[in-house]
């Protein structure tokens, strides 16, 4: 979708901007969309029957072209301003397991509570206005799986695989538990994950470097519980995936423990590109420029002097002391008509000119995250090869 890119004082103005107006704003959106909701309907069946590309590449279908349009809509509605729709701050918002139940249903999950590592904060990691705080965390498992807490003894755990997971949502929303893409990562490779509930950047208190605070708590926390760090991937999507790829590039930096391998899936790694030089992708993407200025604005609003390096290394212009050299093999999927497409290329050829092992799956027509809507043989496809990545032995 083409929408304008906000500058920083624009952002900024928005976060002037009171909670009720943003609001009023998220529901002109909603009433706006449904109401002309109908016709878009029809005009997607005329653009397929026609041949047409207004709603989607030609080779997409009826029910693909309606789902992309759906998301792009709900996306933009709900999204004015700085503020998630849903409550992302609160204690009690952040250890939900929602409606699952550790002992009902496919799905089990149980909520660990991490707590924080200043003895592995250094340099980047430390900000005045942001402080180390208990991680909220989730053990996330399937029926048919060993219980990471209960079948898995303390002498087993070095030997178990084991993925954290960081959930996508621009940094700024998203629930471990909430994100479909835990269950039918699981359901591929029979890996226990490990959510790891990072603080989103909404206030200066919890915006960079919060988040990989907390990453680095939470993986220091899985190797306290006896798991090798050779048997630890650390996956993420979206913002989540740009989160890992900080981590990594901090404990590289700082010469601390490194994860066997990483997922980055369709990651949120140039902060500072507008995403207007490429009409058919903003055309197509779900995504849209402005939420993502938003978010990059309050995710590096604490050391905006990194946003075009340490926090966008899509760019390859790392500071000083930060390298590519010495990461884990990594996997990196997306999709082609993505906005993100042209970053994660160059990013990839970054990493691989390093001399770090990359395997590159790019999804042909896929927007961003289009796994979540990919046929099933193509879905499961990609998670294989993700269960491959793993395989660090």
């Amino acid at each position: 979708m083409r929408t304008k890119y906000l500058d920083d004082e624009s952002v900024r103005a928005w976060q002037r901007t009171s909670s009720t107006t943003e609001h009023l704003i998220r529901c002109t959106r909603v009433f706006y969309v449904l109401g002309f909701l109908p016709l878009n309907l029809l005009l997607i069946s005329a653009d397929v029957f026609f041949g047409k590309t207004q709603y989607g590449l030609r080779q997409w279908s009826w029910k693909t072209r309606t789902f992309r349009f759906l998301i792009v809509n709900v996306v933009w509605a709900l999204n004015p301003g700085t503020r998630p729709v849903m409550d992302v701050l609160s204690k009690k918002a952040r250890s939900s397991t929602g409606s699952l139940k550790p002992d009902q249903g496919a799905h089990r999950a149980s909520y660990v509570e991490v707590p924080p590592r200043p003895d592995k904060l250094f340099g980047d990691a430390i900000h005045p206005s942001v402080a180390p705080e208990e991680v909220p965390c989730f053990w996330q498992w399937l029926e048919s799986m060993p219980s990471p807490l209960l079948d898995i003894s303390p002498d087993q755990r070095a030997n178990q695989k084991v993925m954290m997971y960081f959930v996508g949502g621009a940094m700024v929303q998203g629930h471990p538990i909430q994100s479909p893409l835990p269950y039918v990562l699981m359901a591929t490779t029979s890996i226990p994950i490990f959510g790891v509930n990072f603080r989103k950047a909404i206030t200066p208190a919890t915006a960079f470097p919060a988040a990989l605070q907390d990453a680095v708590a939470a993986f220091y926390y899985l190797l306290a519980q006896g798991y090798s760090a050779k048997n630890i991937c650390i996956m993420g999507d979206s913002g989540g995936a740009g989160i890992v790829l900080t981590t990594l590039l901090y404990l590289r930096r700082h010469e601390l423990d490194l994860p066997g391998s990483s997922a980055l899936l369709s990651p949120f790694v140039d902060l500072v590109d507008d995403f207007l030089g490429d009409s058919e992708k903003l055309k197509y993407d779900v995504l849209n420029p402005e939420i993502l200025s938003s978010a990059a604005y309050q995710y590096t609003q604490n050391r905006l002097d990194l946003r075009a390096t340490l926090l966008s290394p899509a760019r390859d212009n790392l500071p000083e002391g930060y390298t590519f050299a010495g990461l884990p093999p990594t996997i990196i999927d997306y999709g082609d008509t993505e906005i993100f497409a042209h970053g994660i290329r160059r990013l990839a050829q970054a990493i691989k000119k390093s001399g770090v092992q990359v395997v590159v799956v790019e999804g042909k027509g896929g927007v961003h995250c289009y796994w979540y809507d990919a046929a099933e043989e193509i879905a499961s496809g990609i998670f294989r090869k993700l269960s491959s990545c793993l395989d660090t032995d």
